[in-house]
């Protein structure tokens, strides 16, 4: 989990532009590494991940892709063996996974790519389809 950058605290749109809260930094998200790190185990070439806030739009809308989504339980004492059980029993690694929220813990979905930069043209073409549609 150390040596997986991620962006501390959330990412922000203020006034039509995105608001990052800080650089880059190792070890600054124990849950989009838990993610990464399991993806990687199953498939090397997947080493980037966004994590938005879930949604039955985005949800439809990845599904319309061809994406598959697949929900996992969002505990987070065996999160990283759960991730590992369900890419094995789907042969894979989905580009889509998310899970409902538990108590105390917001529904999230986590967007996977070959890179941070991957991911997050993924995530930001998938939310672009949800406002043509709306």
């Amino acid at each position: 989990v150390s040596e997986v950058a991620a962006i501390p605290g959330r990412i922000y749109a203020v006034d039509g532009r995105v608001e990052i809260p800080a650089n880059p930094e190792f070890g600054a998200s124990r849950h989009v590494a838990t993610v990464v790190l399991a993806a990687m185990s199953q498939d090397d070439g997947l080493r980037g991940a966004v994590n938005i806030a879930t949604d039955d739009a985005l949800l439809s809308i990845a599904r319309a892709r061809g994406l598959d989504p697949m929900e996992f339980d969002a505990e987070y004492d065996d999160r990283n063996q759960q991730l590992l059980d369900q890419f094995a029993s789907r042969n894979g690694v989905p580009r889509v996974i998310y899970h409902s929220g538990a108590f105390g813990i917001e529904p999230i979905t986590y967007v996977l790519g070959e890179t941070a930069v991957d991911a997050a043209r993924l995530a930001v073409s998938i939310l672009e389809a949800i406002k043509e549609v709306e």
